[in-house]
């Protein structure tokens, strides 16, 4: 016979898929006529955008688009001047099960860029792209199972519980930004844009309802030319931001969130005033996780005094994130270069090669130097800083990085510098268990319970009163009720009585 369980059951989104793809692109391009040749290439500046995401029978495709401006200084050392390069790509992920109402998620970065120049006025660049995708399927979660009240006498169940962060939301909203900045007035009037690099800094969320607030800063970062030096300028710009996403559920504990680029326009325009200003259009994906604690209830065991049971044990594995944790590490270097430096003009560092071992955080940091060396000509350095600290736990994830300081000081031969980068991580555990999914009790095997004796003497070694009660026909509520217990029991003589 066949023994139904009562269920009590809820939706959830489960992550089904998870796989990070990387993939090499190359790009050339020549110096326009205008400009003058390449003496000397003093850093790449680069971003990407992701520009769809397609999912088919066969899997998923994103495509996007990866940009790279080479600064360079001129052949006679005299100023700066940069060409700009694009590359467009597809990263293929091949899932056999994928279904059409499968939620994808993606992540793109560029983890490195080599550029070579192939002549005074030719250059090319290489990227390395990776792109990390998750999908999540709605399905039902069990959360509560137990026996039904007319199951019959004699048949007892062992229940356990878990603590469960279980993903009750998985969506994405695509946002745009019309902003113009003013340039400062303390800083050299622009004149070309070298580079612009957009950042999504989220600083508050809150739930109403179903309705998710998101608040945060667009961060800008501009590498810009002015005719009025003779080397590149960096300046930031920041503007808010609010969204309101229906997520379609209450309650949350956290919230992962990933906001993507997906395109951008800059343009330096003259104001009525005649000041220079920066006209942006700037377009993004959010793409969110929401998550809700829940305490989950399961059978573990089941027995019956009159019959044998057989159960069918299901694995049940959960993958839990935690909330965003912050980590700083810092370092400092002194730098040597070829030629004296007398100022330090402009530097540009992009924190890359960041991973998490052994509870250990370790991360480079690439750093491009313009200086002017005692002669009044221009340079540049390039070095890599390695910095390293502690991480906290050993499945801590990291999911972003960014330069939080940095200061550089001119000394001879030498530039003595101080960094400090941040990154973004979450806790990623696995929790497994086992489950009875299914009970059937053999009715013509019934024992023969009148040559069980009424009580038995047992002296308990390493046994559970589960254990106990399971062997000798009782049941935990009537050896608890016949003997005096406290939570130790081992060694003890303990009286066991039939339960019928």
């Amino acid at each position: 016979m066949e023994i139904g369980f009562e269920n009590k059951t809820i939706n959830i989104y489960r992550e089904v898929h998870h796989q990070t793809k990387r993939i090499q692109e190359s790009a050339e391009s020549v110096v326009p006529d205008t400009d003058d040749d390449i003496g000397k290439v003093s850093s790449v500046h680069t971003s990407v955008m992701l520009k769809s995401k397609d999912v088919t029978s066969r899997g998923v495709t994103v495509s996007g688009e990866a940009t790279a401006s080479l600064l360079y200084i001129t052949e006679d050392q005299s100023k700066v001047s940069f060409v700009r390069l694009s590359k467009g790509f597809s990263l293929e992920y091949e899932i056999g099960d994928i279904q059409a109402d499968t939620v994808a998620q993606v992540s793109l970065n560029i983890i490195n860029c080599e550029s070579r120049v192939i002549n005074p006025r030719k250059v090319s660049v290489t990227f390395e792209l990776a792109g990390e995708l998750s999908c999540y399927r709605q399905e039902s979660l069990v959360i509560e199972t137990s026996l039904p009240e007319d199951c019959g006498e004699g048949l007892h169940a062992r229940y356990e519980n878990c603590e469960l962060m279980l993903a009750n939301a998985a969506c994405e909203k695509t946002f745009g930004i019309n902003e113009q900045f003013s340039f400062p007035s303390g800083k050299p009037s622009p004149s070309r844009l070298v580079s612009q690099d957009v950042e999504f800094l989220v600083a508050d969320k809150q739930q109403i309802g179903t309705k998710l607030i998101i608040k945060g800063n667009a961060l800008v970062s501009l590498c810009y030319l002015s005719e009025d030096v003779n080397y590149p300028v960096k300046t930031e710009f920041s503007t808010p931001f609010s969204q309101i996403i229906d997520i379609g559920e209450e309650g949350m504990d956290n919230c992962s969130i990933n906001i993507q680029l997906t395109s951008a326009y800059f343009d330096i325009i003259n104001t009525i005033s005649n000041d220079k200003a920066l006209d942006s259009e700037i377009h993004a994906v959010i793409q969110l996780v929401s998550r809700r604690r829940r305490s989950l209830s399961y059978v573990a065991d089941i027995y019956s005094n009159k019959m044998p049971v057989s159960c069918a044990m299901q694995s049940c594995q959960f993958n839990m994130i935690s909330g965003v944790q912050k980590i700083k590490l810092s370092a400092d270097e002194r730098i040597n270069v070829t030629e004296d430096c007398s100022d330090v003009l402009s530097a540009f560092v992009t924190v890359s090669d960041y991973s998490m071992e052994q509870g250990k955080l370790r991360a480079e940091a690439g750093m491009d130097i313009v200086y002017r060396d005692g002669n009044g000509l221009l340079s540049s350095v390039h070095r890599v800083i390695n910095m390293e600290g502690e991480g906290g736990r050993e499945n801590m994830k990291i999911c972003s990085a960014r330069m939080a300081d940095l200061y550089l000081r001119p000394d001879g031969q030498f530039i003595d510098g101080h960094f400090s980068a941040e990154f973004d991580c979450v806790v990623s555990d696995s929790l497994e268990f086992k489950k009875v999914g299914a009970v059937e009790l053999d009715e013509e095997a019934a024992f023969d319970t009148d040559k069980y004796p009424t009580v038995t003497l047992v002296r308990v070694e390493k046994e559970s009163l589960w254990e106990l009660a399971k062997t000798y026909h009782s049941s935990v509520e009537e050896i608890r009720a016949m003997n005096e217990l406290d939570e130790d029991i081992s060694g003890k003589l303990l009286l066991i009585p039939k339960a019928l």
